[in-house]
């Protein structure tokens, strides 16, 4: 049984053919982005607007965020954590 014209068949196996290439040539190589300009380090004085205004937010993130107890020691459970089944 023929389904199809044997040139046909041909004609498309030729063209599967070319139009598989190696991975390198179907896509262009990126070129990297260039590297940000050196940063500066930033101020500690303590006196200008910019070390100002870094200190009042510290003590903004301070009051709401930070945890004292973060660090300490944290008891040790002895039980499982399924007792509320009970």
């Amino acid at each position: 049984m023929e389904l199809s014209d044997p040139q046909l068949i041909q004609a498309l196996l030729a063209g599967v053919v070319r139009s598989t290439r190696p991975a390198a040539e179907k896509y262009r190589a990126i070129s990297p982005r260039p590297a940000k300009a050196v940063s500066r380090p930033r101020c500690t004085c303590g006196e200008c607007a910019q070390c100002k205004e870094d200190q009042r937010w510290e003590s903004i993130f301070n009051a709401k965020f930070a945890d004292p107890n973060y660090y300490a020691d944290r008891p040790v459970r002895h039980a499982s954590s399924l007792d509320w089944v009970r």
